[in-house]
């Protein structure tokens, strides 16, 4: 458990605001974790406090089993990579990178091999003679990784760490972390607002909103089971559709009544819902469970184009639904025209359901 972290009722605030609210986290050992939220949910003041870079208002912080709440950042484990580079410009790279361990009075030649075997981890091993200056943008970015590799620490902590570097620069280092964490197996915490950089690196996602956590899963649970509403509309591209539906019931059948069309549910969840007849719900559904046909008739959804976006590997439609806009994801051959009258088949087992006054996900047993 050297690696393992853990947060017990960790509170912090700044004047009346309350950045973390009494919050409880568990990190396994060798796992990669991501905090995932919006700018002002307290993820960043979060990993924050596991540095020791704020200090907890309420709360203790444990890592490797050792209480460290009062420990300087120095004395707790860890090394942490920030958005910014901060990398040294008058420093080559492999004095940058072996910055740390000069600091703790290593002899030369252990030095210049860790230094080594780093940056061949890393790929940047014919750079190290090279200064900051002469280096692109993802090229600083391995360098600081590497000097916070380097230090052997038991957690990684890294402050969105790839939102400076161009989008196909953040598509290659993505793959970097997460070919370096199978290698290194370092506890990492990574915080991002990107819930694509979230879906694909983490083991495990923290959803945070106002200094809480929503959701805490793995990233296929949190994408397709969503905990409420927030987590369904903030992660997706593009994010989960909702509609208002009713709960109909009559002699035989179950159904959820979006305006005057019925759309069958689950067998496993008519009698539960039965006992909501005459409720109304949310209904979501993601873009790529929703069927596209050029009838309307056939039990389908009626619905109008509005929008026809070519994406390249496929297209996505902006649909009107009654009072509601839907995004579709189709096939990029799928001739449609805006102003076109279409039919939506909801791909019944892809549903979820949410209750309309707390926006939390009901679900069945």
């Amino acid at each position: 458990m050297a690696g393992e972290i853990e947060l017990k009722g960790i509170r912090k605030t700044f004047g009346k605001v309350e950045a973390v609210k009494d919050l409880d986290l568990l990190v396994q050992e060798a796992e990669f974790l991501v905090l995932l939220g919006p700018s002002g949910c307290g993820k960043t003041t979060t990993l924050r406090c596991i540095a020791g870079l704020e200090r907890v208002d309420r709360g203790k912080v444990f890592i490797g089993g050792r209480d460290v709440t009062e420990l300087p950042p120095a004395k707790r484990g860890i090394a942490m990579v920030f958005q910014s580079y901060a990398v040294f410009p008058h420093m080559t790279v492999e004095k940058n990178i072996g910055f740390g361990l000069r600091m703790r009075h290593l002899p030369k030649e252990e030095i210049k091999k860790a230094v080594r075997e780093v940056a061949e981890l890393l790929q940047i091993d014919e750079l190290l003679d090279r200064y900051p200056s002469q280096l692109s943008g993802g090229q600083r970015q391995r360098v600081a990784v590497a000097r916070a590799l380097v230090m052997r620490p038991e957690v990684l902590l890294m402050d969105e760490p790839l939102s400076n570097l161009d989008a196909l620069l953040r598509l290659q280092m993505r793959a970097e972390l997460k070919r370096l964490h199978r290698e290194i197996g370092t506890t990492t915490v990574y915080v991002t607002h990107d819930q694509i950089e979230a879906l694909s690196l983490g083991d495990r996602i923290a959803v945070m909103r106002e200094g809480e956590i929503v959701q805490l899963d793995t990233p296929n649970e949190v994408y397709d089971k969503p905990a409420n509403v927030f987590v369904g509309g903030f992660i997706g591209t593009p994010p989960m559709n909702f509609l208002k539906a009713k709960v109909l019931a009559d002699d035989k059948d179950v159904f959820l009544a979006i305006g005057d069309f019925r759309l069958e549910v689950p067998d496993v969840w008519k009698a539960h819902l039965r006992e909501m007849t005459d409720k109304t719900v949310i209904l979501g559904i993601r873009a790529e469970n929703i069927e596209v046909h050029p009838e309307t008739n056939g039990g389908r959804l009626p619905a109008n184009v509005i929008v026809a976006e070519p994406l390249g590997s496929q297209q996505l439609l902006t649909v009107q639904v009654g009072d509601d806009v839907l995004k579709v994801a189709t096939k990029p051959d799928l001739s449609v025209q805006p102003g076109q009258a279409i039919g939506l088949a909801l791909v019944k087992d892809k549903i979820r359901i949410f209750d309309v006054q707390t926006g939390a996900a009901i679900t069945f047993p």
